[in-house]
């Protein structure tokens, strides 16, 4: 197909931003990507290139979450794979989306709600184009959307503050638990305040979520005592959200972000090797 290549270069970020979110991999989603790249290639005549491609690689996506049993068997806590985000998304929407409480989020969901619920609140698709893409009537991708919104209604963030009060509290708690002040980690923290740790079983890691303000604080304050002797951290953004990043000669060894709502609700640190490796690679918007 004679495609000018720069044009289909200029949709692979588009592409990598549906893949990434319907996995929560970058490694998975350049898969998939790639994939649909190569379908394209071979499919004959094709009206239009990005209708072609989203849609491929979105079905691709459907298909390798309906068949995955990874997460299944995953040891320990599961946390999207951390990219670097410094640069900052082109509009709320995809910056909100970004966040690896919203990824987490979507895990309820099954594989075409996902779909669905991304293509329509995330991408601004219209209903006839996700029919389209799951191979459904109008009607039934509508009712899909419903379905993934009513099923997502009670996890809405209950405080969004503005980036600058976000970024302020990210400096005072990442203070506070690097120098071990565990009264000051747990004012700062939600009453439910969570902390998922992903080693995969790669790394030493927390088996299970911790829950609590005071354990939250606890385990917090034990984590960055550990660290400080042989890592050198630094301020990042990461899914758009305030974090750290743990490093070793260079090499990335942890990732960690926060989920601010009226206070530190969430913290998610991502261990496991094998979702690090495309830290600050990875081309998602």
């Amino acid at each position: 197909m004679n495609v000018d290549p720069s044009v289909l270069l200029g949709l692979r970020p588009r592409m990598m931003s549906v893949a990434y979110r319907m996995l929560g991999s970058v490694l998975d989603a350049e898969d998939a990507v790639q994939d649909a790249f190569v379908r394209f290639q071979t499919a004959g005549a094709v009206d239009s290139p990005e209708g072609f491609l989203v849609r491929t690689t979105t079905r691709l996506c459907i298909d390798r979450l309906r068949a995955d049993r990874r997460r299944q068997e995953y040891i320990g806590p599961w946390v999207p794979e951390p990219v670097d985000t410094r640069a900052g998304a082109p509009n709320a929407a995809l910056a909100e989306s970004l966040k690896q409480a919203f990824l987490l989020m979507l895990e309820r969901l099954s594989p075409d709600e996902r779909a669905a619920f991304l293509l329509r609140s995330v991408f601004d698709y219209e209903y006839a184009e996700i029919a389209e893409v799951l191979d459904k009537s109008e009607v039934h991708a509508r009712q899909i959307v419903s379905r993934a919104r009513e099923h997502l209604r009670h996890d809405e963030p209950r405080f969004r503050p503005a980036p600058h009060e976000a970024d302020g509290l990210a400096e005072r708690f990442i203070a506070a638990c690097r120098a071990g002040d565990v009264k000051l980690v747990e004012k700062m923290l939600t009453e439910d305040a969570e902390v998922n740790s992903d080693g995969g079983g790669k790394a030493t890691s927390a088996r299970v979520v911790i829950h609590g303000r005071s354990r939250s604080a606890r385990f917090l304050a034990g984590v960055f005592r550990k660290r400080r002797w042989h890592c050198e951290m630094h301020p990042a953004t990461v899914n758009g959200a305030p974090g750290v990043v743990f490093t070793t000669g260079g090499a990335v060894m942890q990732v960690m972000s926060l989920r601010i709502e009226d206070g530190v609700r969430a913290v998610y640190m991502t261990l496991n090797p094998d979702k690090l490796t495309r830290w600050a690679a990875a081309a998602v918007e």
